[in-house]
C-alpha cells in the first residue's frame, strides 16, 4: 500500500488525516478478525460435513456391519451417549481453531458436553488425563482408592516425594487442574459401583480386575445410552487396550480424509449414464459408493444434492445407477464428489471378547503370532492377581512357573481357539516387567 499524501491545510487536517488512518487500522484489523473467522466457519463446517457424511472400516475385536444401501440415505448420528443437557456449549473459536478444523463443530460440542471417569492414578492413567483434559471436555473424575508410594514416582511425572502416602487422586488434582481451567475435576476415592458410572460418557479403567471390569462393562454395554468402556494397562514393554462403545456405534468417517471428487467431462442419456471425467487424475471411486454432482451445465437435473449411487468404477469413468433418458443434454462442466457413509460398528462386550476376541491390532506385522499369546498372557496374570492378591514377585522362579500354570489351564478351557504353542520366555519376560507402568 502506497503511503498518504500529507494534508497541506494545517493542524486541522493532520488531525483529520489522523482520524481517518486510526479509522483505516481500525477497518483493516475488524477486515482480518472476520476473514480469520470466516476461514474457521469454513473449515468447522467441512469437517462438520465430512464427520456426518462419512464411513467406518477397521475392527479390533468387534463385529461391524454396513448402514443400509438406500439411494436416498438419512444421515446417520451417533448414540447420544449422555450429552448432559440438550443446550450445546459455546466453543471459543480463536482458542479451538484448529480443533475445530479437525474435529468438525458437532465433534467438538459434543467433547465440550463430555463427563470421563478414569479409574487408577498410576504411570498410565495420569497420562490419558492429561491428555483428556487437555482436549478440553467437560468434567473429569479421578478415581483411584491407593496411595502414593515411592516407586509411583518413577512413573507417573506428576507426584513428588512430598505426596508419598496421600491418596493418588488427590494428589493428581492442583497439577492436572494447571494444566486447562476451563475443565471440572473432582475425585472420587471410595470403591466404585455400577450404578456411579451412570453420570459419566465414557469411563477408563487402567487398574481393575477382570471380574470387576466384566461387570462394569456388561452395565456400560446395557445402558442406554451406551457408556463408552475402555480398559487398558501397560506391564513394562507390554500393554492391551479394550474398547466396547455399545451395540450400536456409529462412525461417521472411516479415515478422517477429504471425500474424493473428479472433473467431469461428459455424461450420457441413458437407462444407466456413463459419466467420465477429464483424465488428468485418476478417480478413488468404488463401486456402491454414494455421489453428489455440482455445477453440471445442461443436465441440471443432477444439481440436486441428492446423494447417487455409482457402479462399474473405472479410473476415468463409472456408471450412475440412474436413469437420465429424460434429463437435459450434457452441455460442459461439473464436478462430482463421494459422499461417505455412515457405519455401525457392534462391539462385543469383554466377556465375550474374552473367550472370543477377533481381529487384534497389528502394531508389529513381524510378530503375528504376538497378539493372541499376549491376550492369553494378560488373563493369567489377571488371574494371578486375582487368586494371590498380588502380582508375581520379580525374579521369582516360583511366581514365573505359577504364571506358567495359568496361561496353559486358560489355554486349554479355549477349546477349538487355544493356541498351538505358548511362548514361555514371554511369559517371563512379562513376569519380571509386570511391576514397571
Amino acid at each position: 500500500m502506497l503511503p498518504r499524501k500529507r494534508a497541506v491545510g494545517g493542524d486541522d487536517d493532520d488531525d483529520n488525516n489522523n482520524h481517518n488512518n486510526d479509522n483505516n487500522r481500525n477497518d483493516d484489523i475488524n477486515l482480518e478478525t472476520a476473514l480469520k473467522k470466516a476461514r474457521i466457519e469454513c473449515l468447522s463446517s467441512c469437517s462438520t460435513t465430512a464427520d456426518t457424511t462419512g464411513n467406518s472400516n477397521g475392527s479390533c475385536g468387534k463385529d461391524s456391519k454396513e448402514s443400509g444401501e438406500e439411494i436416498e440415505i438419512e444421515v446417520a448420528k451417533a448414540p447420544a451417549m449422555a450429552l448432559g443437557d440438550g443446550n450445546p456449549p459455546e466453543i471459543d473459536e480463536d482458542l479451538h481453531s484448529r480443533q475445530l478444523a479437525v474435529y468438525g463443530r458437532e465433534t467438538m460440542r459434543r467433547l465440550f458436553a463430555s463427563n470421563i471417569l478414569i479409574s487408577g492414578m498410576q504411570g498410565l492413567g495420569v497420562e490419558i488425563a492429561k491428555n483428556v483434559i487437555l482436549a478440553g471436555v467437560k468434567s473429569v473424575t479421578l478415581h483411584d482408592e491407593g496411595t502414593v508410594e515411592l516407586w509411583d514416582l518413577s512413573s507417573n511425572f506428576i507426584f513428588s516425594e512430598s505426596d508419598v502416602g496421600k491418596n493418588r487422586a488427590l494428589a493428581s488434582v492442583q497439577k492436572l487442574q494447571e494444566l486447562n481451567n476451563a475443565v471440572i475435576i473432582s475425585t472420587l476415592t471410595e470403591r466404585l459401583t455400577k450404578e456411579k458410572l451412570s453420570n459419566f460418557q465414557a469411563v477408563v479403567f487402567t487398574d481393575i480386575s477382570t471380574e470387576d471390569a466384566i461387570e462394569f462393562d456388561d452395565y456400560c454395554h446395557n445402558h442406554q445410552p451406551p457408556i463408552a468402556f475402555v480398559k487398558t494397562e501397560v506391564r513394562g514393554l507390554f500393554g492391551n487396550v479394550f474398547c466396547d462403545f455399545g451395540p450400536q456405534f456409529t462412525v461417521t468417517d472411516v479415515d478422517g480424509e477429504e471425500p474424493h471428487t473428479g472433473i467431469i467431462a461428459s455424461i450420457s442419456n441413458d437407462t444407466s449414464a456413463l459419466v467420465s471425467c477429464v483424465d488428468d487424475e485418476r478417480l478413488e471411486f468404488q463401486d456402491g459408493d454414494l455421489v453428489i454432482f455440482s455445477e453440471v451445465q445442461g443436465m441440471t437435473e443432477l444439481n440436486d444434492g441428492k446423494p447417487r449411487k455409482i457402479k462399474h468404477a473405472r479410473p476415468y469413468s463409472f456408471i450412475l445407477d440412474e436413469d437420465t433418458t429424460n434429463y437435459g443434454t450434457y452441455e460442459r462442466g461439473g464436478i462430482v464428489t463421494q459422499v461417505k457413509q455412515p457405519k455401525i460398528l457392534n462391539f462385543k462386550p469383554l466377556r465375550e471378547a474374552l473367550k472370543d476376541p477377533g481381529e487384534f491390532l497389528l502394531s508389529d506385522f513381524s510378530k503375528f503370532d504376538r497378539p493372541p499369546l499376549l491376550h492369553l498372557a494378560f488373563q493369567a496374570l489377571n488371574r494371578f492377581k486375582s487368586e494371590l492378591r498380588r502380582f508375581p514377585v520379580s525374579g521369582s522362579e516360583e511366581d514365573a512357573q505359577k504364571l506358567i500354570s495359568i496361561a496353559t489351564d486358560i489355554n486349554e478351557s479355549l477349546g477349538d481357539g487355544k493356541l498351538d504353542t505358548i511362548d514361555n520366555k514371554l511369559l517371563k519376560i512379562l513376569h519380571l516387567e509386570q511391576e514397571l507402568f
